[in-house]
């Protein structure tokens, strides 16, 4: 099952929370296949939050962006070695399975990932002309070669070559006596070779073909080293031995290049191509634990979010990321300048009020059931959208829909709007930098990118008092975003009138609205940003 967001626009307002709220529930009602998640680009405003908490919907999850990341390609250790299991159950997977990587964990410690490329190194260090020397670790012998302990001696580990009782005693004495490192015997039924062997002090015998009578032939009584009787043949014991060293042996180098899940899929992709290795690990950005590892394998294909923009279209009013996504679906009331899409989409794009108006339309279409607190809440992203249908951008569509919501839940739509515009507040109660950026939209015309906020109020009273902070606030955020002009427009949703807050830009000469005071200008009448002030901006602009 498909996890697919259903997101608005950054800054969100009510009609993008409750449109992508609204519309989740309808998809998942429609749709059993995928799972439909509302999400928000940033914090939710005091009438969204008002309006969620009376209705007791859960407020959107927050997500920053979708980029795709490491969390979402690494692979989940199924293959976990401890560091002293011998390199011979190493080999026994890579035979049965080929993994790409193997985990080597001591406990809950992260030791190292091991490859086929270090298997092939430990055996390419055997053949570089010298004798080879092991730390042959004595619990991982009768784990590899079948067979008992005749006695095992004092020490646990033990570094040391191996060398074949085969050849003559004589000459067998002569090349023991030349070993710098004692070396552990690999013997058959050699009793001369045995003795010699037990009175030099070597730190490990291999008894390969004894018999019963032969091993009681034995005097191991001052012997402090370890004999193990073997029941493979020659050849096969010294085979199995090279492989019952530990895996630990393998790690020559330990990883040091370290991935967390939160990486951005580009940055390990590249990170993983400059390194030598076959797979890197990858750590919790959180608790900082390994959870997994990644290969090259991972990186052939980058998984895409699938998301449905709602209440929006445009990429610079939509998630970071988004040219990541996979977007599957659209559904606004705004001009189209949507992205470019891999696959044929669904465009549901209407001039009415409200994008809460084309989902309400959706349910109706569908025969949906439209449960009360959903009903409020697409009625409340349409009240506000729309300025209680007093705004110019209000079309039949959106009032039919408003009086079957308020027929069928029996709701007094002017009592209904007067609790909703009640968490209107003044200026001076806000935080301007907050007010500016919290339904902030950026816009490009005429080769000029410029940004316009909105906010709500019940009073200008004190307008001029926090004039000064407001224009800071504007100047601090087209300096965020490499804006040439920033505005807000204040709108007094009972006087239904305006005022516009604004930056200086060298065309603030030709808009027609009376400037009250320097950056202050008065617009009667106004309500909408979209249908009302944006047309008169571009014409300044042209």
């Amino acid at each position: 099952m498909a996890q697919i967001y259903v997101s608005g626009h950054r800054n969100p307002d009510m009609d993008s929370i409750a449109s992508a709220i609204a519309y989740s529930r309808l998809k998942n009602i429609l749709d059993g296949e995928n799972q439909y998640v509302p999400i928000a680009l940033g914090p939710l405003n005091v009438q969204s939050k008002a309006v969620l908490e009376g209705l007791g919907i859960p407020s959107p999850l927050f997500v920053k962006d979708v980029f795709s990341r490491v969390c979402s390609v690494y692979r989940k250790p199924t293959m976990v070695l401890d560091p002293d299991d011998p390199v011979y159950e190493l080999v026994n997977m890579y035979n049965q399975n080929n993994p790409s990587v193997v985990t080597i964990m001591d406990g809950d410690e992260f030791c190292g990932l091991l490859s086929i490329d270090e298997i092939n190194r430990y055996f390419l260090r055997e053949n570089t002309g010298q004798r080879p020397v092991y730390d042959i670790l004595l619990r991982n012998i009768p784990r590899v070669i079948k067979g008992f302990f005749l006695k095992k001696g004092g020490q646990e580990m033990i570094h040391a070559a191996i060398m074949v009782g085969a050849m003559d005693y004589k000459v067998f004495c002569r090349r023991l006596s030349e070993c710098g490192t004692k070396p552990v015997l690999v013997v058959g039924n050699r009793l001369d070779h045995i003795k010699a062997a037990l009175d030099a002090g070597l730190p490990g015998l291999i008894l390969t073909g004894m018999s019963e009578d032969g091993l009681q032939q034995i005097d191991l009584s001052r012997y402090n080293g370890f004999v193990y009787v073997s029941h493979e043949d020659t050849a096969e014991t010294i085979r199995l031995l090279r492989l019952s060293v530990a895996v630990d042996t393998l790690l020559v180098h330990k990883n040091t290049v370290r991935i967390t899940d939160d990486m951005l899929f580009e940055t390990a992709k590249g990170i993983l191509a400059e390194s030598e290795e076959r797979g890197l690990p990858v750590f919790s950005h959180l608790t900082d634990e390994y959870i997994g590892f990644i290969t090259r394998r991972c990186f052939l294909n980058m998984p895409r979010q699938k998301i449905i923009l709602v209440d929006h279209n445009e990429a610079m009013q939509s998630v970071p990321g988004l040219e990541d996504a996979e977007i599957v679906e659209i559904l606004d009331h705004h001009r189209l300048d949507a992205p470019k899409t891999r696959n044929p989409i669904s465009i549901i794009a209407s001039p009415v009020g409200s994008t809460c108006t084309i989902v309400y339309d959706l349910y109706q279409r569908h025969s949906a059931d439209l449960d009360e607190p959903t009903a409020r809440l697409l009625l409340a992203g349409i009240s506000s959208d729309t300025v209680m249908l007093k705004s110019p951008t209000a079309t039949s569509l959106d009032m039919h829909a408003v009086s079957e919501i308020c027929s069928a839940f029996s709701i007094d739509y002017d009592a209904f709007c007067r609790e909703l515009f009640s968490n209107g507040s003044s200026l001076s109660s806000l935080d301007p930098a907050k007010a500016v950026s919290s339904d902030f939209k950026i816009y490009s015309e005429c080769a000029v990118r410029f940004g316009i906020g909105q906010v709500e109020v019940t009073t200008f009273s004190d307008l001029s008092d926090v004039r000064d902070r407001y224009l800071a606030a504007l100047e601090s955020l087209k300096k965020a975003e490499k804006l040439e002009w920033t505005m807000l427009l204040v709108t007094n949703v009972m006087s239904e009138e305006s005022m516009l807050i604004a930056t200086e830009y060298k065309k603030n000469y030709k808009l027609l609205y009376e400037e009250r005071e320097k950056g202050v200008y008065y617009l009667p009448g106004v309500l909408s940003r979209k249908k009302q002030l944006l047309p008169e901006i571009i014409r300044v602009l042209s």
